[in-house]
């Protein structure tokens, strides 16, 4: 149903500036969340939903390796590539402003790193019966608390949306990061004023899947000025939606507000035109009346408490998510608990339990592996034990090894006899015979390192 009304966009542009670490220079939309990459989830999610075609926003350099990496999948959808040059400094403002001219109807933009197991839905429905310009989903944060993470002995910080709304009506009032204020944080006499039964969140994590106007990509294609949606242009509009909007001429029937013809004006683009409302007439989503008393309107959509959700940004949420994989995938993907498991790997251990495995991966007799993660073309030789960890494409692990609550990069070799915990891998790193370590991160460029 979803395709009729809407077009989806999914950014995976980003260069991972906070999985440095895990990363060195691979596309991050490609980092193994279970048996699948990161940016498999939310296609699934919009092909699960009656999608078809889907504009997929990446680096130029990465298409390539993207786009193989997602036709040996064999997705049901027509992905529709558009790419930004890799050394642009792009947000994902930007992103949209970019395929603006590519967007014919309103818009699911989703980023490759939400991994969310959410009924879109009841959002497109909201959207359509609160006549919104922009509803935002919303999930309850703290998803990730409960894992150490490798590599780190400081105490972890989380970052924290600060997020007002009106409880009755659900409409975003103010919205900012916890990071821009040091102890306070002040908000204007007229927004308390204006709005009394405001309630202040810290504790929602804003997904990163928008549904959006047509009129808003429209609005971004001219007003250069904002690059960030998250961080920029949906505090723009929560702003703008509290400003008196212009008056409405007598007897105008073409739009419901009007505004003097200036190229950035954001009220000259909030127009109710006459295909809003063939739109409305024709929707398959349920309405109610419409709340027309300003032309800007943002709301947030509140996910049910135990519905599972994260951003997959950090160490943290990445190996959080692939750590419970096991226990959301069949309502996450729509699979059995059996696609976790590639057919075409070679797994002769009688002690497996909880993990996921790729393509083309060996696990030899004699080891013990317990909730894990291993990607495609991997080999886990021997008396091996490995446990609470995430090892990606071409991992080596020889004989006698033991990996406890580890992230091992692509294509690493560890060597045997070692023993490692809490420790993060770069990619390509060779971990020497007989190496015991706990809570370093080893790379090429740095040796290795504790981190305090």
């Amino acid at each position: 149903m979803g395709q009729l009304e809407f077009q989806a966009i999914v950014l995976a542009a980003g260069k991972g500036t906070r999985l440095p670490e895990i990363l060195e220079g691979r596309p991050k939309c490609l980092l193994p969340i279970g048996p699948f990459p990161m940016i498999w989830y939310p296609l699934q999610l919009l092909q699960r939903h009656g999608f078809t075609e889907v504009i997929v926003v990446v680096q130029e350099s990465e298409k390539s390796e993207i786009q193989q990496r997602l036709e040996r999948l064999q997705l049901k959808l027509k992905l529709d590539y558009y790419s930004i040059p890799t050394d642009s400094e792009c947000g994902t403002a930007d992103s949209l402003r970019l395929v603006s001219d590519k967007i014919k109807s309103d818009v699911v933009v989703l980023s490759c790193d939400s991994i969310i197991e959410i009924n879109l839905y009841p959002l497109l429905s909201k959207f359509r019966e609160k006549d919104a310009s922009v509803q935002l989903l919303l999930l309850e944060s703290g998803k990730d608390q409960d894992v150490v993470i490798p590599g780190l002995k400081s105490k972890y910080k989380a970052e924290k949306d600060i997020i007002g709304y009106d409880k009755a009506t659900s409409r975003v009032l103010f919205m900012a990061s916890a990071s821009d204020f040091e102890e306070t944080v002040k908000l204007s006499g007229h927004l308390l004023r204006e709005n009394p039964d405001m309630i202040i969140s810290s504790s929602m994590l804003d997904a990163h899947v928008y549904i959006m106007k047509k009129w808003v990509v429209e609005y971004l294609a001219v007003t250069e000025l904002l690059s960030a949606v998250k961080g920029e242009l949906l505090p723009h509009i929560i702003k703008k939606q509290l400003l008196q909007p212009p008056a409405v001429p007598e007897n105008d029937g073409a739009s419901e507000y009007t505004a003097k013809p200036k190229v950035d004006d954001i009220f000259q683009f909030a127009v109710y035109t006459e295909m809003d409302r063939k739109i409305d007439k024709a929707s398959v989503f349920n309405k109610e009346e419409k709340a027309t008393s300003h032309p800007i309107r943002c709301y947030a959509y509140f996910a049910d408490s135990k519905a599972f959700g994260l951003r997959v940004n950090n160490v943290r949420s990445f190996l959080s998510c692939n750590l419970k994989i096991f226990e959301i995938f069949p309502a996450l993907t729509g699979f059995s608990e059996r696609e976790l498991v590639s057919q075409s790997s070679s797994i002769k251990s009688t002690q497996i339990t909880k993990c996921a495995v790729g393509d083309m991966t060996t696990i030899s007799e004699k080891t013990s592996l317990n909730q894990n993660v291993i990607a495609n073309g991997c080999t886990v030789q021997p008396k091996t034990r490995i446990n609470n960890s995430v090892l990606m494409d071409g991992v080596t692990v020889e004989e006698t090894v033991v990996i406890d609550n580890c992230i091992v990069g692509e294509k690493a070799v560890i060597k045997s006899g070692s023993v490692l915990k809490n420790c993060i891998i770069g990619p390509h790193f060779v971990v020497a015979a007989g190496t015991k370590k706990e809570s370093v991160y080893l790379s090429n460029a740095d040796g290795f390192m504790t981190i305090d």
